[in-house]
């Protein structure tokens, strides 16, 4: 049998080539990244692997495995929650309304004096929950009525702007599959997906281990998702709960 699907004690490798994956995919500055604790259900990629690029696979390892990417992947999903997953914080139901797949596109809002103390401000934006504006506001503006006061509107939009600027790491989902490994744990097959809030794009990789550093060889399954409204460009969508 060319082909060993990991067991619970075989957890160390997962989490060796998932932290080595998302070293190399996370942005640098990134601080964490978020990740959906359901994994993805892996996909098959011998109908995207062509004869030459398994020629070049066997020229570079004689020995290459070429019935490990023909193998049916198990339809097996794990929670990340079991695994140390460096650098990383799964998506909470309670920070994102319910909906796991990708970033909210609602925020909560936290209304402050307009004459607010600078310092103190800046103190209640450090260490705001996710997902939460903090909007200075006059107080005979009406707060249920932000659309139709201008400049009420406007301190809106370039808040969230800037929330969204100093704070990268909300506005990317990541997802991974449950790898599968080859007998001799040499090469490896995952799935990854990276979903912002109005598009997503992702691929199975195949990877190869040299000397304990996991290499992408070759991409397949490349796939991309985009939202779209009616009414209002998916990126112009921002609703808002009062906190």
């Amino acid at each position: 049998m060319l082909i060993s699907s990991l067991s619970f004690g075989q957890k160390t490798d997962i989490e060796e080539l998932i932290n080595q994956v998302a070293k190399a995919e996370v942005p640098e500055n990134f601080k964490y990244y978020y990740l959906v604790p359901k994994s993805l259900e892996q996909e098959k990629i011998d109908d995207s692997l062509k004869n030459y690029q398994i020629r070049e696979l066997k020229i570079f390892d004689k020995h290459f495995p070429e019935k490990f990417i023909n193998t049916e992947p198990k339809k097996e999903m794990v929670n990340w929650e079991n695994y140390n997953l460096n650098e990383s914080k799964l998506v909470s139901d309670e920070n994102n309304y319910n909906n796991t797949l990708s970033p909210p596109k609602t925020k909560k809002i936290k209304f402050v004096k307009y004459n607010i103390d600078q310092n103190k401000y800046d103190s209640l934006v450090d260490n705001k929950e996710p997902y939460t504006l903090i909007l200075k506001k006059k107080w005979y503006w009406n707060k249920n009525r932000i659309w139709k006061n201008k400049r009420l509107y406007a301190e809106f939009i370039e808040n969230w702007k800037m929330d969204d600027k100093n704070n990268p790491e909300e506005t990317i989902y990541y997802h991974f599959s449950k790898p599968i490994f080859s007998e001799n744990k040499r090469y490896a097959i995952l799935s990854f997906f990276k979903q912002r809030r109005c598009n997503g794009n992702g691929f199975t990789g195949l990877y190869r281990n040299d000397h304990g550093i996991w290499k992408k060889v070759m991409e397949f399954n490349q796939i991309s998702s985009k939202s779209y409204s009616t009414h209002i460009r998916c990126e112009e969508i921002r609703m808002i709960d009062y906190e």
